[in-house]
This record gives structure tokens, sequence and C-alpha cells, in this order.
């Protein structure tokens, strides 16, 4: 797992390790840790007050009936401040521009906490997308040649491997198969990190959370970012009220996907022939 600092200056080298080499890279110290303190006070509370949430990957956990050790908190865009902050960092916005395109979006942001005795998950991709071992149902020739997502990982806690930080399986994002039983898992690594970390990984890079078997809980912020053309996996709009959607930073606007006018009421819409190479010239 490739380390750097915030001054970073060689982005080519971060983004082709997350496309053609181990497909994860981690940032030392990026987030002053009072941040990440007021952030996990936040996911905290909800995950201690709501009703247990959906979560993935946790067949293991289902059977033994501790799935109740899995929690996640959803939407963090509506849930306070500190996570507009976060996901609007700098290094963010400046990898991802190059990566995903200028116009990417967020396709979920959510927070993960397991506590001491949970399972953990089983090895999975996140895209094309997270069912893709029902390999039918996508178009042939789909493959990992180029960029459709990249996931970020915020450490709120010790990720170690006692925790049970994230497994990950370096460069197997280069051959975009959905993991099972009769592959090799004997290169697994982990990413280990600590609050005030930010981790990158390509998304068709076969990983899973590992077992908790620490005395404490390890809670993280989870990311899931796009090209603008793929449809987001979980609705960050619909719980967010007016006053928000109005006045929310510019960076905000294109995570959440306004900046881009798709899908549209085409029949309703007013603007006439301003598509096209032609059109953009006279501009």
């Amino acid at each position: 797992m490739l380390e750097f600092n915030k001054s970073y200056s060689d982005s080519k080298k971060i983004l082709d390790e997350l496309l053609v080499g181990n497909g994860v890279v981690v940032f030392r110290d990026v987030y002053p840790i009072d941040q990440i303190n007021k952030a996990r006070e936040i996911v905290n509370k909800f995950a201690d007050n709501q009703e247990q949430k959906e979560t993935h990957f946790n067949a293991e956990a289902e059977e033994a009936g501790t799935i109740h050790l899995q929690q996640r908190v959803w939407n963090l865009f509506g849930k306070a401040k500190v996570f507009s902050a976060l996901i609007t960092h700098d290094i963010i916005f400046d990898l991802m521009t190059k990566f995903l395109g200028t116009e990417f979006i967020c396709g979920s942001y959510c927070a993960s906490r397991l506590l001491p005795g949970a399972a953990g998950q089983e090895p999975h991709i996140d895209y094309p997308y997270w069912d893709f071992y029902n390999k039918e149902t996508f178009p042939m020739g789909l493959n990992s040649s180029f960029p459709q997502n990249c996931q970020v990982t915020i450490p709120l806690d010790i990720c170690s491997e006692l925790s049970g930080a994230t497994a990950y399986y370096p460069g197997s994002q280069k051959n975009l198969t959905y993991p099972n039983k009769n592959d090799d898992f004997s290169n697994l690594k982990q990413m280990t990190a600590v609050p005030g970390d930010l981790v990158f990984f390509n998304g068709n890079c076969w990983h899973g959370a590992m077992p908790n078997k620490s005395d404490h809980q390890r809670a993280a912020i989870l990311i899931e970012f796009l090209p603008k053309y793929v449809k987001p996996i979980e609705d960050l709009v619909s719980y967010l009220g007016d006053d928000f959607k109005k006045n929310c930073p510019e960076r905000i606007k294109q995570l959440l996907g306004f900046n881009y006018p798709y899908p549209k009421i085409m029949e309703v819409s007013k603007s006439v022939n301003d598509i096209g190479i032609g059109y953009k010239s006279k501009n």
C-alpha cells in the first residue's frame, strides 16, 4: 500500500497505482483530529439510537445472529456540516477530477461501525455494481481498462489488523471478476490506517471488512465516487431539505449531481439545440 503525505506532487503515480498497480493508496495525517472526533461523535450518536440499517456482504454475521454488530449510518450529507467539509477536501477533488472526470459525483456517503466481535464481510467488489456476481445482467465485454468508480475511507478509529481493517487483494482490480471461493486469497493485505488518514482504493479491487477481534469499535467513513454518467447506489438527494440543496457549496452541488441535467424530462424542457461541438464553439 503506497503511502503519501498531503503535500504530494506526483498525482500520476497515485492514479496509476489505483488503476494498474496494487489498487490502494493512503495519505497520512490529512484531517485535523478535532474534525475527525466531531464526525466520530455524530456517527456514534446515530448508530446508538437508530434501528438497524441495511448493510452488505454479511451472510456469515446474519447466520450467526451477530449482524447487529455491523452498523451503518447512511446519507452523511444530511447529518452535519462536518461531513460536507470532509468530503470536499482538496486532495479528493484533485485526484478524483483526474481519475473520474471533472464532473465526478458521489454515489454513496455513509459510515460503517464494527463493534467488537463483528464478523466482517465476504470478499466483494463495488463496481461496476455490487451485484456483479449476476454477470448475465451486465453488458458483454465489460472490463477494467478505465475507472468507473473509486472508493474512499476516512478512519474514525484505529483501523488495525486486530480491529478489522479492510482486507484487499493487491492488483485484483486489473482483471474485472467477482471473487469466489475457488480464488486464491493467500496474498491478502489490509488497509491499516489511523484517524486523520485518507485511503483511496479502486472499487474493482477485491476487498472486505475483516472481523473485529479488538476490544474497541472500528468506525470509518465510506465514500463512493463515480463518473457523472453512472447511476448512484444511494439516493443522496431525497432526504435533503430545500435549504440544504439551495445553499450548499458548489463542490457539494457537483457531488450530488446537480450540475448534470440528466435524466431530464425532455417533453417539458425549454432548451433547444444546445448540445454538440458546433454549439459549444459558439460560446
